[in-house]
């Protein structure tokens, strides 16, 4: 049997397209979190409670939910396989 036979070629096709999917969503729910938190406590140092700081708040906190979400599936299809 040569190597080439042994290799399982549809889990190289599945990870051509899941690892980059992963990264970026991994990348965009955390500088979407990053971006939240600082612009909420910007706004909350420049006065207080202006509709644009609650949404810089929804933001970082919705953001930090699906980070973690992301993370936690990571973790999860690791620890199956």
């Amino acid at each position: 049997m040569s190597p080439l036979a042994a290799i399982e070629w549809d889990k190289i096709g599945q990870l051509l397209w899941a690892a980059p999917l992963a990264g970026l969503a991994v990348s965009i729910t955390y500088s979407l979190m990053i971006v939240g938190y600082a612009r909420a406590d910007e706004g909350r140092r420049n006065g207080g409670h202006s509709v644009t700081t609650m949404a810089y708040t929804l933001l970082a906190l919705l953001s930090t939910v699906a980070f973690l979400s992301v993370v936690a599936y990571g973790v999860i299809i690791i620890v199956k396989k």
